[in-house]
């Protein structure tokens, strides 16, 4: 086993036991696509969607680009699973360079729970203007009743900060990208993460007039004391990145809810996929719209995927499941799509709208990140970068779609200060157009400056 629970030790030792050959199978995270077997026969790669697996830090890399090098090199096998592929993996099988194997049936002959889709925008003209809609409390008083186990899921992410009317739905989105615009409390703004435009921030909603606006977001902590309101005497466990610190934690959490010592739990996206509790009965998906309006391209991808691996905790026994999805957009086709585990349906959809708006896998995204903790040098950095990345991209106009210089949405990280450039290229010339990138990049060497290139980056902030 190769993973970062592992001390340094532990990890050399699982390492050594491979180089003598006297283990035949890795299984680990996205650092054991380095292992170092000798006779590599064969890859697998399972929940190949999950944004995970590609390294943000140094050094940085697609797990899926070291395997298709590591099964090309070794004459080996490379197996992707997911029940949600990612849209540039099932293209590419819809184009014949990935084999595509289909299994349409769910494990047991179990059917997929029926998800319910509920408008968090007629709670509030109900007069409910709490995070539980009437019909997820109800659902939940009822599963308790029979003494079975729910599952309430927060669709949290990161920083995220969209604006939106809780009356009509309405989502403040960039005119030039087709992204929503992220809430920047410090200078009272809207930012679009892609280009750089600036928006006033929102006093009414543009569409219905309300005033009643909302931004940022639910926390775990919240929804567990809200569920001991409601009901006080239920034992509630919670998951979460602060619940998770220590090494054994995760199991401890998982392990007591599996024993029934809790009948309900709470958490993010680490209680979404690879869980198998026969008695949960009933999964409650709340703020499902945090990641469908987080600025980014791939939001309605990941908001699929997530819906869809969430839902599958419920139902996994003889008992059936339900699934309620708390919404401010019900007719959003992402749900329409999910809540029929259409995924073909939501395929076609999704891949016509990002060959349309020329977003990835259509075109390439290259952004320069450059941070120092000192603001000047980091400043003299970017333009000195810029001004030469401008020169070339307006010298090759035509594979050049957009390039702009910015401050990052996260304007300093552990007191470094931190600009980008952020260009988008047709993929006609994508190779040599990153070597001119990477050679502009390694070309200019600064003092107490970092500098790097990430290719379709996961996270624009």
């Amino acid at each position: 086993m190769l993973h970062s629970g592992l001390s340094d030790g532990e990890r050399f030792d699982e390492w050594k036991r491979l180089l003598k050959g006297q283990a035949n199978i890795v299984v680990g995270a996205r650092s054991a696509i380095f292992a170092p077997l000798k006779n590599l026969g064969l890859i697998i790669i399972d929940e190949e969607h999950d944004a995970s697996y590609i390294s943000e830090s140094n050094p940085r890399y697609r797990t899926v680009d070291i395997a298709r090098f590591r099964a090309k090199y070794n004459n080996a096998k490379v197996v992707l699973g997911s029940a949600t592929p990612s849209i540039d993996s099932y293209l590419l099988a819809k184009q014949g360079e990935y084999a595509l194997a289909v299994m349409e049936e769910r494990i047991s002959d179990k059917g997929m729970p029926k998800i319910e889709i509920v408008s968090m925008s007629n709670e509030l003209i109900m007069g409910n203007d709490g995070m539980f809609s009437a019909k997820l409390e109800e659902e939940l008083r009822n599963t308790l009743k029979k003494g079975e186990q729910a599952m309430i899921f927060l669709n949290r992410r990161g920083h995220s900060s969209f604006v939106m009317c809780r009356k009509c739905g309405y989502i403040a989105k960039c005119t030039d990208c087709d992204v929503s615009l992220t809430y920047h409390s410090v200078d009272n703004m809207l930012k679009c993460h892609y280009c750089g435009k600036r928006y006033k921030m929102l006093t009414n909603c543009p569409d219905c007039g309300s005033t009643n606006i909302r931004y940022g977001k639910l926390g775990t902590q919240r929804v567990v004391e809200e569920i001991h309101r409601l009901f006080p005497d239920v034992k509630v466990l919670r998951m979460d990145n602060e619940t998770t610190t220590t090494k054994t934690a995760y199991l401890d959490i998982l392990g007591a809810f599996a024993a029934k010592e809790a009948q309900v739990l709470v958490g993010t996206q680490m209680i979404a996929k690879g869980h198998d509790f026969p008695d949960v009965t009933l999964v409650g998906i709340l703020d499902a719209d945090m990641s469908l309006y987080h600025q980014d391209y791939r939001s309605n991808e990941r908001t699929f995927q997530l819906v869809t691996q969430v839902a599958g905790r419920a139902g996994r026994s003889d008992k059936g499941g339900k699934v309620i999805l708390q919404t401010y957009a019900p007719n959003h086709y992402v749900y329409r799509f999910a809540a029929k585990y259409d995924y073909k349906g939501f395929f076609e959809k999704e891949n016509n709208v990002r060959q349309t708006t020329n977003f990835p896998p259509y075109t390439t995204i290259i952004r320069v990140l450059m941070t120092s903790e000192d603001e000047d040098k980091v400043i003299e950095a970017a333009k000195k970068i810029y001004r030469e990345l401008l020169s070339y991209a307006q010298a090759n106009a035509d594979d050049f779609l957009y390039i702009q210089a910015m401050k990052s949405p996260m304007g300093r990280i552990q007191n470094k200060y931190r600009y980008q450039i952020i260009a988008r290229i047709r993929r006609r010339r994508e190779d040599e157009i990153i070597a001119k990138f990477y050679g502009v990049i390694d070309a200019n060497k600064f003092r107490q400056v970092s500098v790097f290139a990430e290719i379709n980056p996961q996270n624009m902030a």
